[in-house]
């Protein structure tokens, strides 16, 4: 984090048990990076945010954190209304700046995109960052859609349940119960057999998920 973020974040993800390093020559407030996924995070109050776009610095802490990551999310705290009003600054400027910041990459190093979040308080703000620190260290970040479940319908139970284990949804699911009939046989399947249907890398995974070897 960068050392002008205040004290209490580092104090309240510290007593998180998340580990906090200042580093003065980031671009920006954050660089969450857990295992192999890196997420820059930059921290505006409401006024804050308006003026960066008024003045355009706004518009190279969006470069460097594209450039710095794969993912980054902007996060604006307080009343967008109030300090539109205070600052004088026209509605349509302002979202046609989220929208700028959302579409727009640098050419260069990851050529991340920006999602921009709003929140009401510094407290938000920081169990945003226990969340986000969270999500990452659970490393699952592939998103499947749910199965529909017919009453009665079993072999339906049956892909919705194991749609559930890390990294298979729906599509992997059904191949499961196709090729071994019962949830009973896919736990029991040697790492062999679930290669054939999962492939190596996701095989091992389920293997050791379902034998508790994480």
């Amino acid at each position: 984090m960068h050392p002008s973020e205040p004290a209490e974040i580092k104090q309240y993800l510290a007593s998180m048990n998340i580990p906090v390093k200042e580093e003065s020559s980031l671009p920006f407030d954050y660089l969450v990076v857990v295992n192999e996924h890196r997420v820059a995070v930059e921290r505006k109050e409401a006024r804050d945010f308006v003026q960066s776009i008024i003045d355009a610095r706004l518009f190279n802490q969006l470069y460097y954190m594209s450039l710095y990551a794969p993912l980054s999310y902007l996060v604006v705290i307080g009343s967008i209304t109030e300090a539109l009003i205070e600052r004088g600054f026209r509605r349509d400027g302002y979202i046609g700046a989220l929208i700028s910041a959302t579409l727009k990459r640098a050419p260069e190093g990851y050529m991340g995109y920006v999602s921009v979040i709003s929140l009401d308080t510094l407290p938000d703000f920081m169990l945003f960052m226990k969340l986000l620190h969270g999500k990452l260290e659970e490393g699952d970040l592939i998103r499947y859609p749910r199965v529909n479940v017919k009453k009665g319908d079993l072999t339906s139970l049956a892909v919705a349940t194991l749609s559930t284990l890390p990294g298979i949804g729906e599509v992997y699911a059904r191949k499961l119960i196709e090729r071994f009939k019962t949830i009973y046989n896919v736990v029991n399947a040697d790492i062999r057999e679930l290669e054939k249907v999962l492939g190596e890398k996701r095989a091992l995974k389920i293997y050791k998920f379902i034998r508790g070897e994480y």
